[in-house]
């Protein structure tokens, strides 16, 4: 979906720009033969052809329309951003943005400062790339609340059991078990496909043939055997490529499950909770940091270690343990 006020159509076997000003339709012929190229070529006629101010508004859906070029995982997110921002934003002039009116933002959004700070960065993003576009040089400095402390939350087996035992429909309990077991992350798992699972190896790519790997490393993993036989009965049931499934057609959201099951057993549960549950407790069990990296899909340790060494039962014990008492001898 294009945040621009035109549309590139099909036209004559090639394409146009189609736009409206008041009730009145206008098209224009592109030169391009492809989609993308006219895509392109059409932000480009606008772009030149725009006479109106460089409002905050104009900005950022011309920075979110240029990122729909390559479709990254967080283009979506930056959507629904924007629309939360929209009405504050819209039609600012950006030599006004001041720390004032950011932190002005933050207050009247009454959100977390993860979710405000995520906007405003994004704000701060797209004034960067209208930068020699726009009418100012240097851009504008956008003020940040203060990054939030990440906090890891996780189930403990009991909690899990109560969670698990009020998950109802079979994909959701198919999912949290995948979740748990391959510690991967909830579009990862609602991305799988059967063709990514190797049983006789028991192992699961996690990456699909064609998407190339991003800083959201997707790793190979192996399958352990409480997970084997659920899979084995899954696959023997399958309607479509894809593991999550429901009634024939894939999942691309698994919130709500996770909302009613939440809502049974008295305690909030996300999709993403599975995965630091199933790293504490590998790290409760004793696995090193360095395997639960590479089964986690971080590119080294550090990052391992900084959530989840805590929970490893000789986290700092050699440490603890060298500190020793000397008393002194009596003659």
């Amino acid at each position: 979906m294009s945040l621009m006020p035109y549309t590139v159509q099909s036209f004559r076997g090639a394409f146009a720009m189609v736009w409206y000003e008041g009730k009145q339709r206008h098209r224009r012929r592109l030169y391009s033969t492809d989609r993308s190229s006219a895509e392109a070529e059409a932000r480009q006629l606008w772009q030149e052809a725009d006479t109106a101010p460089w409002t905050v508004g104009r900005i950022v859906t011309g920075y979110i329309d240029k990122l729909a070029e390559t479709a990254p995982p967080s283009l979506q997110r930056r959507r629904d951003a924007w629309k939360a921002m929209r009405s504050y934003w819209d039609n600012v002039d950006p030599s006004r943005i001041d720390d004032t009116m950011c932190e002005g933002y933050h207050k009247a959004r009454a959100v977390s400062d993860a979710t405000s700070r995520y906007e405003l960065q994004l704000l701060s993003t797209a004034l960067e790339w209208a930068k020699g576009k726009a009418s100012y040089t240097e851009k504008p400095k956008v003020w940040l609340p203060p990054k939030p402390e990440r906090q890891i939350r996780h189930l403990t087996h009991s909690q899990f059991e109560a969670f698990f035992e009020v998950v109802r429909a079979p994909h959701a309990r198919l999912y949290v078990l995948l979740g748990l077991y391959t510690m991967a992350r909830p579009t990862a798992l609602l991305d799988l496909t059967w063709d990514q699972v190797d049983f006789d190896l028991r192992q699961i790519d996690l990456n699909p043939p064609g998407r190339r790997q991003t800083v959201k490393f997707r790793p190979i993993v192996a399958i352990n055997d409480a997970l084997f036989e659920v899979l084995l009965n899954a696959f023997a049931a399958r309607q479509t490529q894809y593991v999550i499934e429901r009634g024939g057609r894939r999942i691309d959201n698994i919130k709500k499950a996770f909302q009613a099951a939440s809502l049974r057993c008295g305690f909030r549960v996300t999709p993403y909770m599975l995965r630091h549950t199933g790293a504490v407790w590998a790290a409760e069990a004793g696995t090193s940091m360095a395997e639960l990296a590479q089964f986690m899909g971080h590119d080294d340790d550090r990052t391992t270690q900084k959530h989840y060494a805590r929970y490893s039962p000789g986290h700092l014990k050699k440490a603890a343990n060298s500190v020793q008492r000397r008393p002194r001898k009596h003659e």
